[in-house]
């Protein structure tokens, strides 16, 4: 008689294998478009991780880390090194912030937070070794790309004037002399950004199906905590406080930086409020909002921001109606 066999073979589910070639291709394909058609394939590139993503929720991790070394491998393979540690670290690990959560927390807020630390870490580990094996910073552009970049946005106020394209020259210089010391800053909102458009559109890809992603609150009701105001007191007040320095310089124009970010966000959150609360149109909501990202109009957004965490706005409104 023959005793239970202990090797038996494993079969490997077809449906599984298709979803993860699937998947893994696709993301792979997003990526390379953003890298070679930078223009037209940004967008592609920020969403290279959805796919992933997705392959975990719809399967398991066992099969979205498949898909991950596979994709990072075609990399490897067709265009080297670079691109897969590009891919694998500053893109592809994003996967695991936006599915690791999933059943251990019930609050979209805290899976994104989750998310965004995932994304921080996996960048700051991609620059460390970009730094490393190259000397370069992948993060910061080149000088004079930046002044060619920034005097192409401000072409049309060089023309108005010599004075003008003085003033413009100057910012300019204080702009490409700053870039060094916002690399922290550059960082942490490039995470922000991957791991809110991804958590987005996984959300809205998941939705009515057997596992879903913790919503988000809805944009108007975005707020910020009132500790931000002693944050943005502390940036001020540092050159009072210690001698001007290299890390005393990065720390405060980081924090400035960060936090008008966020007053920014909770100003146009507040805009966007009041406008549905009014009833704009969504379309016509859009278009106003994007005018307020002008630069003209943008310190009076973060200024309403601050108004806002100060005096809760919102919360009042409703508790009058």
């Amino acid at each position: 008689m023959e005793g239970p066999n202990k090797f038996k073979k494993t079969v490997i589910p077809k449906a599984s294998l298709f979803r993860c070639l699937l998947l893994s291709l696709t993301s792979t394909l997003l990526f390379c478009v953003g890298s070679f058609i930078p223009p037209l394939g940004m967008t592609a590139f920020l969403f290279s991780p959805t796919p992933l993503a997705l392959l975990g929720v719809r399967e398991n991790k066992v099969w979205m880390t498949v898909g991950l070394l596979g994709a990072s491998t075609i990399l490897l393979r067709l265009f080297g090194p670079w691109f897969f540690l590009y891919f694998l670290l500053a893109q592809g690990f994003l996967c695991f912030g936006l599915t690791l959560p999933l059943g251990k927390v019930k609050s979209g807020g805290e899976s994104l937070l989750f998310c965004t630390g995932m994304s921080l870490v996996s960048k700051i580990v991609f620059v460390a070794l970009a730094f490393t094996l190259t000397g370069q910073n992948p993060f910061v552009l080149d000088p004079n790309a930046l002044r060619t970049l920034l005097a192409h946005m401000y072409s049309g106020v060089i023309e108005q004037g010599r004075q003008d394209a003085l003033v413009l020259d100057k910012s300019v210089e204080q702009a490409v002399v700053l870039l060094p010391y916002m690399l922290p800053s550059l960082i942490l909102l490039s995470s922000m950004l991957d791991s809110f458009l991804n958590y987005r559109l996984c959300e809205a890809l998941q939705r009515n199906r057997a596992v879903v992603l913790p919503a988000l609150p809805s944009f108007g009701h975005w707020r910020f905590p009132k500790s931000l105001l002693w944050t943005l007191m502390f940036a001020f007040a540092l050159p009072l406080l210690v001698e001007q320095g290299t890390l005393s310089i990065m720390l405060e124009a980081n924090l400035k930086f960060l936090v008008s970010v966020f007053f920014f966000l909770q100003g146009i959150s507040l805009a966007w409020w009041w406008l549905s609360q009014r009833a704009v149109h969504f379309l016509l909501r859009i278009l106003i909002v994007t005018l307020l990202f002008l630069p003209i109009l943008g310190m009076w957004i973060v200024v309403l921001g601050i108004g806002d965490v100060c005096l809760d706005f919102r919360t009042k409104k409703m508790q009058r109606t």
